[in-house]
């Protein structure tokens, strides 16, 4: 299942992507509406938080109303009438993307497909990518970076 990953060395904490998000899906500029959020770490790297689309989701498995399901895609999808507001899902996700507003549940649903966020984002920090192109890429880097130690040395 794709979602949407963010590159800490591009991201420069513009924060555009907090805000085209709720301006698709709630028509207003207002982050606290965002389902992306924008963290420094260490006073030193940005980083865009969303919803990974766990394929063994922590989210659902607590849900105690049914509010979250996978869909037929493999999207971890809201149904908005049954959220109780517990948090439980908040509190179980990993990642920390999952925030309630007024009472309900608001998560990233990478916008059908087509995130705005990612076609928002100037510095090209967010992309849709795989679990799997991910660690491939993590992969790759790792290996870069001991070739050129071994080179040093």
């Amino acid at each position: 299942m794709p979602y949407v990953y963010c590159d800490p060395q591009l991201c420069t904490g513009c924060r555009a992507c907090e805000l085209v998000c709720p301006s698709v899906h709630e028509r207003v500029f207002n982050p606290r509406l965002s389902r992306i959020r924008v963290v420094r770490l260490e006073f030193v790297i940005d980083i865009a938080i969303t919803c990974r689309q766990c394929e063994n989701a922590p989210c659902i498995a607590v849900c105690p109303s049914g509010a979250l399901r996978k869909s037929r895609t493999g999207l971890v999808e809201v149904i908005a009438e049954r959220c109780i507001g517990c948090s439980a899902c908040s509190e179980a996700c990993p990642f920390g993307a999952i925030e309630l507003h007024d009472g309900k549940v608001i998560k990233c649903d990478l916008c059908g497909g087509d995130p705005a966020c990612v076609k928002r984002c100037t510095p090209k920090a967010l992309k849709l990518v795989s679990s799997e192109q991910v660690a491939e890429e993590e992969r790759h880097a790792y290996v870069a970076q001991r070739t050129r130690k071994e080179v040093k040395a």
